[in-house]
């Protein structure tokens, strides 16, 4: 059954859920790409093509069970300052069966590694029209779910996940956000520069307390200009998503995870803070944030 919160956030953001956060009754959406075939499935190809930046290139792994006619949800997957697609395929492991079963998975190239926001990115690039342009050609060539599209990130690759997560014109078409050690360059205070396309949003983010490169509590500026601190910029996504409540449980010796229900739906915010740990994506052995990440998006929150 649908509950009344949930009623009224269907009108109002296009969500529909339970009090769980569930998806029902809510049509997959297909892309014009189901109608091609491609005889890959189960590996990952490269590409390139013209936008924002000149000849921009990316990695797409289709899983082992796509077929045309069948839509998949997608993600998009940023990586940090100074890395590359086929770096960050190895370290999310969302090519990986075991980890991602079902989704596609896209993992684009920032212009001289790096994404839009900070000081260090390179003038005059828009990665936000680069990701409009690259979602449109993946919509168009495969088989999409255009219901369950969503944007994941680490360190910069995850603060330009939360910059397209604030974008009216570019964040609507996200189904949710999952940065990792976020580096929140463009959201370091107030809502100036955060318009949601719709409220409320998914967000999950995790973050280590001992993070020297994004550091959890900041005392000074980042490489790339002021940071937020995980805590206050934590405490704005749960204003402007509407959350009431919160409860945080262990994962394991020092990992905790706090969940908030906003907008009577539970954990559409969420947070992974691990006690002392790096900047790097989070160990196994910690935490299987990869797991994790997939396991909210799979919760089929809706644009």
């Amino acid at each position: 059954m649908l509950f009344s919160s949930v009623q009224a956030l269907v009108a109002v953001a296009g969500l529909v859920g339970s009090a769980h956060g569930a998806a029902i009754g809510v049509e997959k959406r297909a892309s014009a790409g189901c109608s091609r075939t491609h005889d890959w499935a189960g590996q990952t190809h490269q590409y390139s093509f013209e936008s924002s930046g000149g000849t921009r290139t990316y990695l797409i792994h289709l899983p082992a069970n796509y077929q045309p006619g069948s839509p998949k949800p997608l993600i998009i997957a940023y990586h940090g300052s100074g890395d590359n697609p086929t770096n960050f395929e190895k370290t999310t492991r969302f090519s990986d069966p075991s980890v991602n079963s079902n989704m596609i998975v896209v993992y684009p190239q920032g212009v001289n590694g790096n994404w839009q926001g900070p000081t260090y990115a390179t003038p005059g690039v828009s990665d936000k029209v680069f990701t409009t342009d690259l979602v449109n050609r993946i919509k168009d060539n495969y088989c999409v779910d255009e219901a369950r599209v969503y944007a994941v990130g680490h360190s910069n690759g995850g603060g330009f996940v939360n910059t397209l997560a604030c974008s009216p014109d570019h964040g609507g078409q996200f189904a949710a956000f999952a940065p990792v050690s976020g580096a929140f360059y463009t959201d370091v205070t107030g809502n100036d520069n955060c318009h949601p396309a719709r409220s409320p949003l998914p967000m999950f983010e995790t973050h280590g307390t001992g993070d020297e490169t994004i550091p959890y509590n900041p005392t000074g500026p980042g490489r790339g200009g002021p940071l937020p601190s995980i805590p206050d910029w934590l405490s704005r996504w749960a204003s402007r998503n509407q959350c009431t409540t919160s409860a945080t449980t262990d994962l394991n010796s020092g990992v905790h995870d706090t969940r908030w229900k906003c907008a009577g739906i539970d954990s559409l915010l969420r947070h992974i803070k691990i006690d002392g740990g790096s900047h790097a994506w989070p160990p196994v052995s910690k935490v299987d944030v990869s797991k994790e990440v997939i396991s909210f998006l799979s919760v089929n929150f809706k644009p």
